[in-house]
């Protein structure tokens, strides 16, 4: 079976969309390590069924992986626990996700989602997302470099601003925790 470099659907037919706020470095499919961020995406089919697609961009390799749930459609009574299987698969790879509630959002909003997402992107390489789109990025880029400056003399050491007794009585109160 070939390998698919995009999601095989039309915006039009997505219904949810779930996505990683986190990329931790993930090995799939006999790959090395590598940083990664998933994607979780309900379609809804054109014979009134529904998929669940996964989608792992290799950030490093600028590659993807898109797993279909077996069976490949469900009906709308069994997308909630469809969905559900594809949370706890990407939660157990390390994955921390969010639900953007692709369906309850504006036609707009909708249309800067897809502009981040890169599942329907087939060169990932030139995938800027919307953290890219219109910034131009220095060639030789560095980093700003922060100077400290010494401190000419050094603060005199304050006195807790608690008494004794206030102190003791925050004590006792931490060690009933």
């Amino acid at each position: 079976m070939p390998q698919l470099k995009r999601l095989p659907v039309h915006p039009e037919q997505l219904v949810a969309v779930i996505e990683s706020v986190n990329t931790p470095m993930v090995a799939a499919e006999g790959r090395p390590l590598e940083p990664t961020k998933a994607y979780i995406l309900g379609v809804r089919n054109q014979d009134g069924t529904f998929s669940i697609y996964i989608y792992l961009h290799l950030q490093q390799s600028n590659q993807c992986l898109i797993y279909l749930h077996q069976p490949p459609a469900v009906t709308l009574e069994n997308y909630q626990n469809t969905e559900l299987e594809a949370l706890q698969f990407v939660e157990s790879m390390g994955f921390i996700v969010d639900n953007l509630n692709y369906a309850a959002l504006s036609q707009e909003q909708r249309q800067d989602v897809l502009a981040r997402l890169p599942v329907f992107t087939e060169n990932l390489a030139a995938f800027t997302g919307a953290e890219g789109a219109g910034q131009q990025q220095p060639e030789d880029s560095q980093e700003q470099i922060l100077e400290l400056e010494p401190i000419e003399q050094a603060e005199e050491r304050q006195e807790p601003s608690l008494s004794n007794f206030d102190a003791a009585r925050l004590a006792r109160l931490f060690s009933s925790f």
